[in-house]
């Protein structure tokens, strides 16, 4: 008998019984489908970490003390501006370097009130963290050398205080001080805005100098910074922290947080959930299997007579054999096909609905395929063997 014949032969009989070979094709279709599901929105999610980074920046990071019980901050381990100058000398690698000191503050506006993240800072801060403006603009470095009271605020802010109006020109009481507002920041979407723990992200950003002077404090709460290349970050995190420690005497004082440690976490997390959903797929493509292989064996038992008698004409134990090892092998492979067709459209339709870029896996589909012929073949085989082992006139006198 011909390989064609063979298949002929196959897809006559899954006809013949459409809704058996259909309900057992179903968990080999469902195992597939999970695969490359799994495996494209994974890839996805993957590149979609990738641009978050990008656009917040892959070389960024922040320095800052550690905090004891509830007491706050070690005294020790507290950070000052000569750390950050004392760093940016000793780190050439260093491209930015900028202290940050926040306090929760009251804004007023004309008996309007609300309350915000008030953030000192530098006129580097918005290109660092790659913040858009929406209105006006950020701090100058002469309005951040002089310590002018001016503030920029956010999206939040802005229609908490003035509505619809426009807030530039306007000025607003931080803390009982009047500043005036000269901008206003475009609302955060980076991986960055994590760090946004204020009431509804409503955050003011003021020159240094001019926070020190509102809220009588020259603390400063963190270090953000970043490299020229990201291959240098480990490192100049690393000489930083040792760095720090040595200027205040102290020992492991100082943490410190960068992008590559979200990807670490997200990629993290993906592995898990691939892991675990690939389980399940495995387990729907074992059932599956044994589906196969249980109407295969029914299938021998119905044409066992229609074995006697070809093997009472001719046929050899090597065509039955292959016979019914085509029809266990067309029969996964459909499923297989049709797995394919579905696990493409779930992820297509996932990676939409996250906004995440569609990445199809050739390898994965690759691998579904010869998968879901490797289950034809091995679970197919013993029905077959059994069906070519047949003594013609036993399968004859069968009833």
């Amino acid at each position: 008998m011909s390989l064609l014949e063979g298949l002929r032969g196959a897809l006559f009989s899954l006809r013949t019984n459409k809704l058996r070979s259909g309900l057992t094709m179903l968990g080999i279709i469902i195992g597939i489908a999970a695969v490359i599901a799994v495996v494209t929105i994974g890839m996805g999610g993957k590149a979609a970490i990738m641009q978050e980074m990008e656009k917040s920046g892959v070389n960024l990071f922040v320095l800052y003390g550690k905090s004891v019980g509830n007491s706050g901050q070690n005294a020790g381990s507290i950070l000052t501006l000569q750390d950050g100058e004392s760093l940016r000398r000793a780190l050439p690698q260093v491209k930015v370097l900028l202290p940050a000191s926040i306090e929760y503050a009251a804004l007023e506006v004309n008996q309007k009130r609300s309350s915000a993240m008030v953030v000192g800072t530098t006129p580097e801060f918005a290109d660092l963290r790659n913040r858009d403006i929406a209105r006006g603009r950020f701090l100058s470095e002469e309005e951040f050398s002089a310590d002018r009271r001016v503030v920029v605020i956010d999206q939040t802010l802005a229609e908490d205080l003035f509505g619809a109006g426009n807030p530039l020109g306007q000025q607003v009481i931080v803390h009982n001080v009047p500043c005036r507002v000269i901008g206003v920041l475009a609302k955060d979407t980076s991986s960055f805005a994590q760090f946004n723990v204020g009431p509804q992200n409503a955050y003011a950003y003021i020159p240094w100098g001019t926070w020190s002077d509102v809220f009588q404090s020259q603390r400063v709460d963190q270090l953000e910074g970043s490299t020229y290349r990201e291959t240098d970050l480990t490192s100049t995190i690393e000489s930083a922290k040792r760095i720090l420690n040595v200027r205040h005497g102290t020992t492991n004082q100082y943490e410190a947080f960068n992008m590559q440690q979200l990807v670490q976490s997200a990629n993290t997390i993906m592995r898990i959930l691939t892991s675990f959903i690939g389980l399940v797929a495995g387990i729907s493509l074992l059932v599956g299997g044994i589906g196969i292989m249980n109407i295969m064996l029914v299938s021998v038992t119905e044409r066992t007579r229609e074995i006697g008698l070809r093997k009472a004409v001719g046929a050899k134990e090597k065509d039955i054999l292959l016979q019914f090892l085509l029809e266990a092998i067309v029969l996964s492979l459909i499923g297989g096909i049709m797995g394919i067709a579905l696990g493409v459209g779930s992820a297509l339709i996932a990676s939409y609905l996250l906004n995440w870029p569609p990445l199809l896996s050739g390898w994965a589909i690759i691998f579904a395929v010869s998968f879901s012929i490797g289950v034809g073949l091995f679970f197919g085989f013993y029905p077959a063997f059994k069906a070519a082992k047949l003594e013609p006139m036993a399968a004859l006198r069968y009833e």
